[in-house]
């Protein structure tokens, strides 16, 4: 969450649309590449595409219609995802695996772009026209220059299929959302808050269209000269990593996480390894890996949130912004996703909290004038941890019919500033989770400049192993307490039977 711009104010946010799934051995990971052809941009609404040998509506008349969608939506979408991570190191070693993949395709003079996008989500994205995004926290958890060049060359698969394309003929990008609320609340800006973010908006690919551009992916990525095994021994890791998650956040072990890059992308380590085998691309005699080129670049990179956007603690349950001394918790059953303008708690039935910034002298004011003829009651006041606040109940229009919120503004510590927050639940169910949104309105307190200064963001480290190191040894300065041991194995690719090689480089997270 970042301080509002005037007159307005900001919000908290993030998007995505990313990759998937897998099991869970012990592996050194390896990574892929193909043959491939050069073509036209001159390619019909209707008219056989060169990468995927199909034809498909798509409501546009040429490839050109893409480059305009995908320019225009490009920077909305990074921007959900927390904006460009500022390293421009990193960003240049991701363009590079770009522009060794690009020759290889159907459309190499498209504007190709790719992204790091400042997020620790794990989760990558593709838009119409060769935009694409990589997120912070996919860079984490790939251990080689293979890996990585493994999840942009299926994303350039996408670009190439025109997938997101033909959704967008389809019209489903055109019906962005599941709570998109209208203007006829009486409060547009309301309205746009209660959407909380393009993260809600992305939809996964088919399965069909995930395999398309597995075989476009491995057929790139062996042309120019990656071991296409890297694209299968990645996704098992991300599998991995969405099942820790769950085990830490106490939910099942199998239950993918919406902004998951397996929620948005569902393949599996089988279907990849099949894509392969059909894709009949020659693995290169001697194919790249680069692990240690590759962890030396992202070593001391963010991991974990950004303290200019707020911090993510007690397993998701907790933000705390130590630049603009605010903190509040999360109900049980919610789970806080953190962006550069607004910050949500997210049920998976459908309710949320949504929380950002605004201008405001009080909070009475600022609430008459955000809340507007969306307003379905009177106004009261409240006290928060001794801080003044006012709230309203709203009434907000969606898809489904009339929905009921709850709007709360309070007192920032900045002068001139509030923070708001947006409760709301599927059409008939608010009662159900008044209290929770009750105890999280009650959560909310200033920070005081001591303990702002206490809170520090993680960073991943890479460091070589010494002879006497050991697993425990090294997680030990970890922040995941009873799971350090198997954050350390997943970050890098450990068996629980595995051990440590002196020598070798390993990747830790500390502050």
């Amino acid at each position: 969450m970042t301080p509002p711009r005037p007159p307005h104010g900001s919000h908290l946010h993030h998007a995505g649309c990313g990759c998937a799934a897998g099991g869970g051995l012990s592996r050194r990971r390896l990574l892929l590449g193909g043959a491939a052809a050069g073509a036209t941009l001159a390619l019909a609404g209707c008219a056989q595409n060169p990468a995927t040998g199909r034809s498909s509506f798509t409501g546009f008349s040429d490839i050109g219609d893409d480059v305009r969608l995908g320019a225009q939506e490009y920077p909305k979408l990074l921007e959900e995802f927390g904006g460009p991570y500022q390293d421009s190191r990193l960003q240049g070693y991701a363009d590079a695996i770009l522009r060794k993949l690009v020759p290889f395709t159907e459309f190499p003079d498209l504007p190709w772009q790719v992204t790091v996008a400042n997020t620790p989500i794990v989760n990558a994205f593709a838009l119409p026209g060769g935009k694409i995004t990589i997120t912070r926290g996919l860079l984490a958890m790939a251990s080689s220059e293979a890996e990585l060049a493994g999840v942009v060359a299926h994303e350039v698969g996408h670009v190439t299929a025109r997938h997101s394309a033909e959704r967008q003929g389809a019209g489903l990008l055109a019906q962005l959302g599941v709570l998109v609320l209208g203007a006829a609340t009486g409060s547009s800006e309301l309205a746009n808050l209660a959407g909380y973010g393009a993260q809600a908006y992305i939809k996964g690919y088919s399965r069909d269209q995930e395999m398309e551009a597995d075989l476009l992916g491995v057929r790139y990525m062996s042309a120019a000269g990656y071991d296409p095994e890297a694209m299968a021994t990645f996704l098992q890791t991300l599998g991995d990593q969405a099942r820790l998650e769950a085990r830490m956040a106490g939910r099942d072990p199998g239950d993918v996480d919406a902004y998951n890059i397996m929620a948005t992308h569902p393949r599996s380590v089988d279907r990849v390894r099949q894509a392969m085998q059909l894709a009949e691309a020659a693995r290169p005699p001697a194919p790249v890996v680069a692990r240690e080129p590759y962890l030396n670049e992202i070593s001391g990179m963010l991991f974990g949130d950004d303290p200019e956007q707020g911090l993510i603690l007690d397993r998701g349950r907790r933000f705390v912004h130590p630049q603009l001394r605010i903190a509040f918790d999360a109900p049980d059953g919610f789970r806080l996703v953190n962006g550069k303008s607004r910050v949500t708690a997210q049920h998976p039935s459908g309710a949320a909290a949504v929380v950002d910034l605004a201008r405001g002298r009080t909070p009475d004011e600022a609430l008459a004038r955000w809340a507007g003829r969306a307003a379905a009651g009177r106004a009261e006041a409240l006290a928060l941890n001794g801080l003044p606040a006012a709230t309203v109940p709203v009434r907000l229009d969606s898809r489904s019919g009339p929905v009921r919120g709850q709007a709360v503004v309070a007192p920032a510590p900045a002068a001139g500033t509030v923070v708001r927050f947006l409760f709301i639940a599927p059409a008939g169910q608010f009662g159900r989770y008044d209290e929770a949104f009750r105890r999280m309105t009650y959560s909310f307190r200033h920070l005081s400049a001591a303990e702002a200064s206490a809170v520090q963001p993680l960073r991943l480290i890479v460091t070589r192993v010494e002879a006497a190191d050991t697993i425990r040894d090294l997680s030990a300065r970890m922040p995941y307490g009873a799971f350090n041991d198997d954050w350390f194995r997943l970050l890098n690719d450990l068996a629980v039977t595995d051990g440590l090689q002196a020598g070798e480089l390993v990747k830790i997270v500390t502050q």
